[in-house]
């Protein structure tokens, strides 16, 4: 069976702050800066500038444009760069391994994805694989579990995944080797390896390649 590595998208490949501030400056119509948003869930974020009677109601208006169910929400996809050295790694990954891109974003969006992989270049930009539209929306736990039925059988040697709990689904599938990605989630570095990480990074530069090649 052919060998594959599992990598999740937002956060990780993708830096999403300057896209993620950019809307919380379009609901709140007021200026916050990009280094406001990163480690901070939505509902945190949002009660420093909210009453707590209001926080679900903007909360579940910034998904539904984040996830492209409202037409603003396109204005803002041009905002997400890749992560440094990102692609430089996962094109040599590539020519060992099938690169498969999974994220919670909703399958609705699969086009979008594909089309911001292709203009990157990042490699196998096709392979991409999101949540159920329902399944997310009705229960954003289940996202990633969602996603995961879907991916193509393959030998996962690897993970890359910035969200320690999602690494209990990978242990279910067996993959040997999950490696967290620690720049945007503010946590203690040991909550990773609690949660199953043989390997934490904060940049792509220090993607253990040695140890895959």
């Amino acid at each position: 069976m052919h060998k594959g590595i599992l990598v999740d998208i937002d956060d990780c490949i993708l830096n999403v702050t300057r896209r993620k501030a950019a809307i919380y400056s379009y609901l709140l119509n007021k200026k916050i800066k990009v280094k406001e948003v990163i480690g901070k869930r939505t509902a945190e974020f949002l009660s420093k500038y909210l009453p707590s009677s209001k926080i679900e109601k903007y909360r579940e208006k910034f998904w539904r444009i984040a996830l492209c169910l409202e037409n603003e929400g396109y204005k803002f996809i041009d905002l997400d760069k890749p992560e440094p050295h990102s692609r430089r790694i996962l094109r040599i990954l590539s020519k060992k391994f099938t690169i498969v891109y999974i994220s919670n974003r909703l399958e609705s969006m699969k086009q979008i994805t594909i089309s911001q992989l292709k203009k990157f270049n990042f490699p196998n930009y096709t392979h991409v694989y999101h949540a159920d539209n329902e399944t997310f929306l009705s229960n954003p736990l289940e996202g990633r579990k969602s996603v995961l039925s879907k991916i193509p059988k393959l030998d996962y040697v690897a993970v890359i995944d910035d969200l320690p709990e999602n690494y209990r689904y990978y242990k279910i599938l067996n993959i040997p080797k999950i490696i967290g990605f620690m720049k945007y989630i503010v946590l203690d570095e040991k909550k990773f390896y609690e949660n199953g990480a043989n390997y934490v990074i904060r940049s792509w530069k220090d993607f253990p390649l040695n140890d895959f090649l």
